[in-house]
């Protein structure tokens, strides 16, 4: 089994009962993809720093009670998140960010994906507006998952080389375009009329970036790109050959595995039936079945068990992607 650097940071997350609290335990509390974006003032945000080498911790009392009590009664974000019209992942990553803004007492929620448009064009929409403590954000926010597609330490600090696992997005295509036109959105002088005539007693705006997600290493390497956070989350990838062979290695371990479905893929997995696990050759009949049919990577997850007096629960040690053969040129 490869193994992770050691980071007990989010084990604090499996207190909470509830999936969708857990994964907005998540946003608040798992460190950001980049420490920060060279040559811009942007902030990178969640604001909370590591308080130690093990990364995010919940240090912040306050926060962490608040979302204790949403675990004991989670009808209000249940709620909000029934109201969603997609599916999407980054649709429902922005949905928690929402009901966090809108009903955090640190937070006022000014605005949410407020479109600019000048002339019959749409320039861009702004993701979030929120005042904190006197001062005002313009906050991006985005989920992303990128594979390293390179084994060079060296080539792995360059951004182009890592790649989203349908080969349809990259890490500097996707950070170009925030430095170059997301984050300084707010700054356009249309976007400054808009602003000025909803919000005149605000004068100053702060451009905040919430990039949150993981970076996935070639098996049993730990690669990371130029300016990504020392505590981002981290997982490992594999080719399907590769990865079936490193099951047969596995298959007598007590190692259990789970198939982690796409709104599942935030917070780390947290299993409490074991309807849900999976042998090491039940996974590989699983991964090679979906794989012929869908020749899309899959993202899955090894567990370990853990007792309490009232049951037993089996949680994330692990994750990575499963890739097609020839992925990612496939």
């Amino acid at each position: 089994m490869p193994n992770l650097p050691d980071d007990p940071s989010l084990l604090f997350i499996h207190q909470l009962h509830h999936q969708h609290v857990r994964d907005l335990a998540w946003c608040c509390f798992s460190a950001p993809m980049m420490q920060e974006l060279p040559g811009t003032a942007t902030q990178i945000f969640p604001f909370q720093q590591p308080c130690s080498h093990t990364g995010f911790t919940p240090s912040d009392t306050a926060l962490w009670d608040w979302l204790r009590t949403l675990d004991a009664a989670p009808e209000a974000l249940d709620k909000h998140l029934a109201q969603r019209k997609s599916t999407r992942l980054g649709i429902y990553y922005e949905a928690l960010w929402q009901f966090y803004f809108n009903h955090h007492p640190q937070w006022q929620l000014l605005d949410y994906n407020l479109q600019i448009d000048h002339k019959g064009i749409t320039l861009g929409a702004l993701d979030f507006l929120c005042g904190r403590d006197g001062q005002y954000f313009h906050i991006e926010t985005a989920v992303k998952f990128y594979l390293c597609n390179t084994h060079s330490q060296k080539d792995a600090t360059e951004w182009k080389n890592w790649i989203g696992p349908n080969n349809n997005d990259r890490l500097d295509i996707k950070l170009t375009h925030l430095i170059n036109h997301q984050l300084p959105l707010h700054q356009f002088t249309q976007t400054q009329k808009v602003l000025h005539a909803k919000y005149p007693h605000i004068q100053n705006w702060h451009s905040a970036l919430c990039l949150q997600g993981y970076f996935f290493s070639p098996a049993s390497m730990c690669l990371s790109p130029d300016h990504s956070h020392p505590h981002h989350g981290h997982g490992y990838w594999w080719h399907l050959r590769d990865f079936l062979y490193f099951l047969q290695q596995t298959a007598q371990t007590e190692t259990v595995w789970t198939l982690l479905e796409h709104q599942h893929w935030l917070s780390p997995a947290h299993i409490d039936s074991p309807d849900r696990l999976l042998t090491a050759t039940e996974l590989s009949k699983h991964i090679q079945s979906q794989l012929e049919k869908t020749k899309k990577p899959l993202l899955i997850a090894a567990l370990i068990e853990m007792n309490s007096i009232t049951k037993t629960v089996w949680r994330e040690s692990m994750r990575g992607f499963v890739v097609p053969d020839h992925w990612p040129d496939n």
